[in-house]
């Protein structure tokens, strides 16, 4: 099953990103704990894509799931400045607070949430791949 959608390039978007996430809840039988986690790394890319892509509202983010038995695949492209967020470093969360350099918690959570993903600069575009093997009850 495949669900392709667009959403502009504007924080109050993310409202509409997992309102399409909540429709999948029951035709894919996402379990409200893996529904989270695939919100959390779509809201994560999609932030950093609208706050640091130099982007305007008008500027459309391209988002494809699909499913197929109980893998996720997961892409998003936009046509903001080239940036690969699989090179960036997790941040050490072994540091007390007040150590930690800010940022990079979003990429960390990726990591966590995800099995795999790639980026890819093709024709001008952004194009972010994640896999995620699903539970056993999503089938």
């Amino acid at each position: 099953m495949k669900i392709c959608f667009r959403i502009n390039s504007d924080l109050a978007e993310l409202n509409t990103l997992f309102d399409q996430l909540k429709t999948l809840e029951h035709k894919w039988s996402l379990s409200k704990k893996t529904l989270a986690e695939i919100n959390l790394v779509l809201d994560e890319l999609i932030t950093n894509t609208i706050e640091h892509g130099d982007c305007d509202k008008n500027h459309l983010i391209e988002i494809t799931l699909l499913k197929e038995d109980l893998k996720l695949t997961i892409e998003i492209i936009d046509t903001g400045s080239p940036f690969d967020p699989t090179i960036c470093q997790s941040p050490d969360t072994s540091l007390p607070l007040e150590k930690r350099r800010c940022g990079g918690l979003g990429i960390l959570l990726v990591r966590q949430f995800s099995d795999s993903w790639t980026y890819a600069r093709s024709d001008n575009k952004n194009i972010i791949t994640l896999q995620k093997t699903l539970p056993k009850e999503c089938r």
